[in-house]
């Protein structure tokens, strides 16, 4: 009997892309064929819902595989807070949520011998464990490494914390043990990822006090679990401590941190040489009013003061942001705040959104509503904006040797391409021997996307 041909297809972040590798595998060893192209008897769409937008996308991939002739198993954050709008999708045979990610092979089994549409997205509730899935083989160059997932914070206008759920943690000997794999597989780069990885820790230090103040051993305890109980704060720079002590990691990355989750103590990881010099800053906003509309836990003053003493640590480091334009509310002397902000802070590079209303938010009811037409005007000035910094970023880098990690896939004109320390893009012509290496070049020519450079031998 042939195996079932499944295919995926991944919309949104990071975590998702790790989060399709472990179903990757999960399918594989319940034994269907994982071909890297199709005609697939099932595809997994793995769903996006940070915008009307991604959404949309994800509704037209759902679209396209059955009209390819596929059933189409729908799983994600999307399908988390609107399975409704997913389950009669035409070649939709099963919905789920965020949640028992293994479980959806058995889903796949009963959905595609009984016929029947399946629908189970189970709900968050508060204390739910962290669930484990690692990850052996990534499908990309730089590994993606969670470590956390949910959000706590609940910005008015985002819709993760509905879909993602409450904030829980790895714990930092499981997270340990698939690094190791991964550096003994000869990864060269680990990426940390998670919802909000800024959070890291915080369920397991509330947990760790809940027990100390009952009078439960919890050392003992949560030994047993697998946690790390050696009498040290859990939080993300215990995890980045642990991890540079790791033999042969060589580069790690620390993706999105909220601003506010910049402490002194993160601050100082970026001294150690295995730790990338590039941090994700959301700014969203350079208006203090818009950012206390937004939910943001932050000033512009606040915001300024950390992007200072980072740079005191780090002085080249990249550092790049998303920004929202539009944002119900914004006025013009608003959006020149934040064109002002940016250009103080001189980001590497730059995510322009324009606001995308997420029903359930409670900004999708708020009013001042912005004009689509505005909204426009205003992503296309920030992200010209973005580019002129970008290239001032870029340009300081040319004639100097930087270390790259040459990516698996060429660029679209052959050329290799990698990232360097600080998450500036890179190509170079080379053979294919170098991929996945780490290489030293030196930048000759500058673009807003990136530099053009030749290895050094």
């Amino acid at each position: 009997m042939a195996k079932i041909r499944i295919g995926f297809k991944t919309f949104g972040c990071k975590l998702n892309q790790y989060d399709t590798d472990f179903l990757k595998q999960v399918f594989q060893d319940a034994g269907y064929s994982v071909p890297n192209r199709g005609p697939y008897d099932l595809v997994v769409v793995n769903t996006c819902a940070v915008t009307a937008r991604s959404a949309a996308k994800c509704r037209q991939a759902i679209r396209q595989a059955a009209r390819s002739g596929a059933k189409v198993l729908v799983t994600g954050c999307y399908s988390q807070v609107a399975q409704a709008e997913l389950k009669d999708l035409p070649g939709v045979v099963a919905v789920t949520g965020v949640l028992d990610r293994e479980s959806l092979v058995e889903i796949a089994r009963k959905a595609l011998s009984t016929g029947e549409t399946i629908v189970e997205v189970k709900p968050h509730r508060a204390g739910q464990p962290f669930q484990e899935t690692p990850v052996r083989e990534p499908s990309l160059t730089r590994a993606f490494l969670k470590i956390q997932e949910g959000c706590d914070d609940y910005c008015t206008y985002c819709i993760v914390p509905y879909a993602r759920g409450p904030s829980r943690s790895r714990s930092v000997e499981s997270i340990l043990e698939e690094a190791r794999s991964l550096v003994e597989k000869g990864y060269k780069e680990i990426v940390l990822t998670g919802t909000h990885i800024g959070l890291y820790g915080k369920d397991l230090e509330q947990g760790k006090a809940a027990d100390r103040a009952g009078g439960r051993n919890w050392h003992k305890a949560q030994d047993k679990a697998g946690e790390y109980a050696h009498g040290e704060k859990i939080d993300l720079p215990l995890v980045v401590r642990k991890l540079t002590e790791i033999d042969g990691l060589i580069r790690l990355r620390i993706s999105s941190l909220e601003p506010h989750d910049v402490t002194p103590e993160l601050i100082h990881c970026l001294r150690f040489p295995q730790v990338c010099n590039h941090l994700h800053l959301p700014i969203q906003s350079g208006s203090d009013k818009v950012l206390k509309l937004m939910g943001r836990r932050y000033d512009v003053a606040g915001f300024l003061d950390i992007v200072n003493q980072v740079r005191k640590v780090v002085p080249d480091i990249g550092l790049s942001a998303d920004v929202i334009v539009g944002f119900p509310g914004e006025t013009e002397e608003d959006f020149e705040s934040t064109l002002d902000v940016i250009s103080r802070v001189k980001f590497s590079r730059l995510h322009v959104f324009k606001f995308s209303p997420r029903p359930g938010t409670p900004a999708y009811g708020f009013p001042g509503k912005v004009s689509g037409k505005e909204m426009e005007r205003r992503s296309k000035a920030v992200i010209a904006l973005g580019k002129e910094l970008s290239l001032d970023f870029h340009r300081k880098l040319i004639g100097r040797e930087v270390e790259v990690l040459v990516e698996d896939a060429r660029a679209r004109d052959g050329k290799l391409q990698g990232v360097t320390r600080n998450y500036v893009r890179t190509w170079f012509d080379g053979p294919d021997e170098l991929k996945g290496r780490l290489i030293a070049v030196r930048a000759y020519e500058a673009s807003s996307e990136g530099l053009l450079c030749q290895p050094v031998k």
